[in-house]
């Protein structure tokens, strides 16, 4: 319960990566007003960082035609719960941050009410849903923005826009030492018999990991028989929330099995096969040579290849504007060819090089440190009242 005068901030934030960040936006408006309460549909770091749980995220973390389907039930339940909360919590302001499908309803309703609404982490509506914008320009009072060509995509379209910076660049900019790294990383993959370590990269969400795991399992065994004896080693990342036995039980393969922190596990790899999300940009800011490997279920697939507008799916690639790393998706995701593109960068120097030189215009594009600082500073402004965004570009 709210201590009277205490002001609740209301979180909602539907997947892994949404709920690290939530985590540290929570932090970043503690530092400034300590008082604060805060609740959530979260997960494991939102709760870890003290925030009142309404809802956990795990059983809404779907995506997919089929897959929501499947889901409804749960995910009904639990928007029933949430707006129950946003009704009678006395809440003051509502963060969503990105999962647009479940959020957007929410904050329709928040708004409803009188609460208002800023969106953390822009939908990709111009990736799928450009025509979409007036209905959810309806259901926000500022947009926060974190991927460079957005701002201008929203301003456009008449939303209050808060630029903020892509907050990985916390992770992967100033703290890390990128060319370190770099170094000791170009002197393994140049050793043609030294040790290798490879990571496995599959997402979060219980679709993605089923679709991904046997794929990634039987590149791995091509990969191992293709290098002969050269010793090799697969770690394979857990984000957090995923069902670890579930995922040996599929996976059921010679694996090191990883909880760390991307910004911790990253360093260390020499190649990645990664799920096209929030992870392969932070192997592409990592510097990591890799493959981006989608797979999802044949309906959301059929209706993706239809709403789809991006020329990409990975996040580096849409930065930059052309694909610096290669995209398999679908079919196209089969386990010979992943094996013979990954092993393709061990015999290409020169196109290591250029993938570099590439990582390095990324991370300046990608902004400064500080993206969830920004972000708390205009919340605590749409909080008081003056709803005008900072005009920060």
């Amino acid at each position: 319960m709210s201590r009277p005068g205490q002001r609740h901030i209301f979180l909602s934030c539907g997947e892994a990566s949404s709920d690290r960040y939530g985590a540290r936006v929570v932090a970043a408006l503690r530092r400034r007003e300590p008082g604060l309460r805060f609740s959530a549909l979260g997960g494991p770091q939102l709760q870890a960082a003290g925030v009142e749980i309404i809802q956990r995220s795990e059983p809404v973390a779907v995506m997919g035609v089929g897959e929501v389907v499947r889901a409804l039930p749960a995910l009904l339940a639990a928007r029933r719960r949430v707006d129950r909360h946003l009704a009678h919590g006395g809440i003051d302001l509502f963060l969503p941050i990105d999962f647009p499908g479940f959020n957007g309803h929410l904050a329709a309703g928040a708004r409803r009410r009188g609460v208002p609404v800023f969106w953390l982490v822009a939908p990709q509506l111009w990736a799928w849903g450009g025509w979409r914008a007036d209905s959810f320009r309806r259901r926000v009072d500022r947009l926060g923005t974190i991927l460079p060509f957005e701002t201008e995509f929203f301003r456009e379209r008449g939303f209050e826009v808060e630029p903020l910076g892509h907050p990985l660049m916390d992770d992967y900019a100033g703290r890390f030492p990128y060319e370190a790294h770099l170094a000791r990383r170009e002197e393994r993959l140049n050793q043609r018999d030294g040790p290798l370590t490879i990571g496995l990269l599959p997402g979060s969400r219980r679709q993605e990991l089923a679709a991904l795991l046997p794929v990634l399992k039987v590149t791995s065994q091509a990969i191992t028989a293709h290098l002969g004896g050269r010793e090799v080693r697969f770690v394979l990342s857990l984000a957090p929330g995923v069902d670890r036995p579930w995922v040996e039980s599929v996976f059921n393969a010679a694996v090191e099995f990883s909880e760390e922190p991307l910004p911790v596990l990253l360093p260390r790899l020499d190649l990645a096969l990664v799920c096209s999300g929030t992870a392969s940009l932070e192997a592409a800011l990592a510097g990591v040579p890799h493959e981006i490997v989608y797979r999802t279920g044949p309906v959301t697939a059929f209706v993706g290849r239809r709403l789809l507008k991006a020329p990409h799916i990975g996040l580096a690639n849409l930065v930059l504007d052309r694909r610096f790393v290669r995209e398999h998706v679908q079919d196209d995701a089969s386990p010979l060819p992943l094996a013979r593109e990954l092993l393709s960068w061990l015999a290409r120097p020169a196109e290591r090089q250029s993938f570099y030189a590439d990582v390095r215009r990324l991370r300046q594009a990608c902004g400064s440190p500080g993206a969830w600082e920004r972000a708390a500073d205009a919340a605590l402004k749409l909080l008081d009242g003056d709803r005008r965004p900072t005009g920060r570009s």
